[in-house]
């Protein structure tokens, strides 16, 4: 005779209202506890994805997807290489660019910068454009000389022509600088004068000052045009690389790889794609998301425990139906399914509530927003990105979860002893 009734079983056992009021309750909290570990998960894991995804964007709007640059520093056969480089399919944009330190100096303050070159009508300054957003005719200035008034020492009045640079938003703020105002130039390459070597020093007017939403940039990074950059580090028609900007990012280590295939390199050159340059920061990202995840679901965890008391309480509660269907033919394995379905139940509904509820909880959070000081974010309100892979995953975590705990309660049902049950019961 077969005898496998287990799922009706577990379910008339858990939701029967009647005699078992109390672990009806129990079995709900169990069910609110899952559910809630499930959200709170979901949630943080949106969160952390979302920090990444703005991140990553900011990031990649400010550098190139795959740079080319060359051994020694110098790239001479600049344009031929763009143009090599632009037949590639997976390739959007491409332009070359100078990348040099100097030191700014300002009134009584000075510190160290990072000066970047760049093309007119590159991907850059057209990105660069975005951020000025008190004056977007500053990039296009950038390229072109100003005329402005200087007074010499003896107090004459002098219009001279300067080349124009942009800088970043916390480092005017730092030295105080604002557009139109002069500030000084100081190259580390030295030149032979008649009282020694002096390094090279220029002059330039502000053009404007950018805000990309990343501090660090803002404080060393300084835009200017490519001739300009040229003339002041003493480059010639040289370029320090060249940026590469791809129709697909994620593609962006294969298509590296093509690009030095393609250039040769014996010639001297190497490439690197975002993901290398930036690959500290990628790892941490990736190493706090599995610790938040690691961790808030020991949530779930505590929601099992509740989930091994109510059946507990069921098998201690149900000791003489176990004898009974014991004596009618059940096996061992039939009455631990029972408990093992009933934990599944539990496991199941808290797990489907929680994945609703959190789902509707980041999708109203990305709507309404809560905000984030700027000047500690790059962001304005905290990102909400929802990968269904994550939700998946958390998902079969928290079911395998709940799964492990009916093990307990499972096997002490299946080892009653059905004739010293039935014999005091």
């Amino acid at each position: 005779m077969s005898f496998n009734p287990s799922k009706q079983i577990a379910a008339r056992y858990l939701f029967s209202r009647r005699k078992e009021a109390f672990i009806f309750i129990i079995t709900l909290i169990s069910i609110l506890g899952v559910a809630i570990g499930v959200i709170v998960i979901n949630m943080a894991m949106a969160i952390m994805t979302g920090f990444e995804y703005e991140l990553r964007n900011k990031i990649l709007d400010a550098e190139a997807h795959v740079t080319i640059k060359k051994l020694g520093g110098k790239i001479s056969e600049w344009r031929e290489l763009e143009q090599e480089v632009h037949r590639l399919p997976e390739v959007s944009a491409v332009s070359a660019f100078t990348y040099n330190q100097a030191m700014i100096r300002s009134n009584n303050s000075a510190t160290g910068v990072l000066v970047r070159g760049i093309e007119q009508g590159s991907s850059t300054a057209t990105q660069l454009r975005k951020y000025l957003d008190d004056d977007p005719d500053s990039e296009s200035m950038l390229y072109e000389p100003q005329m402005v008034k200087t007074v010499r020492p003896n107090g004459k009045e002098d219009q001279v022509l300067l080349p124009s640079i942009i800088i970043g938003k916390e480092l005017s703020m730092t030295l105080n600088i604002l557009p139109g105002d002069l500030i000084a130039l100081i190259s580390p390459q030295v030149g032979s004068t008649p009282l020694g070597l002096v390094p090279k020093y220029k002059r330039f007017v502000v053009a404007g000052v950018y805000s990309s939403g990343l501090v660090n940039y803002e404080n060393t990074l300084m835009y200017m045009g490519l001739e300009a950059a040229q003339s002041f580090f003493r480059l010639g028609d040289n370029v320090t690389g060249i940026e590469v900007r791809l129709n697909d990012i994620d593609r962006a280590p294969q298509v590296a790889q093509t690009i030095l295939g393609d250039i040769g390199a014996n010639a001297g050159f190497y490439t690197q794609d975002w993901t290398t340059v930036n690959k500290p920061l990628w790892d941490a990202i990736q190493l706090e998301k599995k610790v938040y995840f690691l961790v808030l679901l020991l949530i779930v965890v505590m929601a099992s425990f509740s989930i091994v008391s109510t059946l507990v309480l069921l098998v201690l509660e149900k000791r003489g139906d176990i004898a009974i269907l014991r004596t009618l033919g059940a096996s061992t394995k039939d009455v631990a399914k029972i408990f093992i379905y009933q934990g599944g139940m539990i496991g199941g509904v808290g797990t489907l509530l929680g994945l609703l509820l959190g789902y509707i909880a980041c999708i109203l959070l990305d709507i309404y927003g809560f905000p984030l000081d700027e000047r500690i974010f790059p962001i304005s309100q905290v990102p909400v990105r929802i990968e269904f892979i994550n939700f998946a995953v958390v998902g079969i975590a928290s079911f395998l979860i709940c799964l492990l705990a009916t093990i307990y309660p499972a096997r002490k049902a299946s080892r009653l002893d059905p004739a010293s049950v039935l014999r005091y019961e």
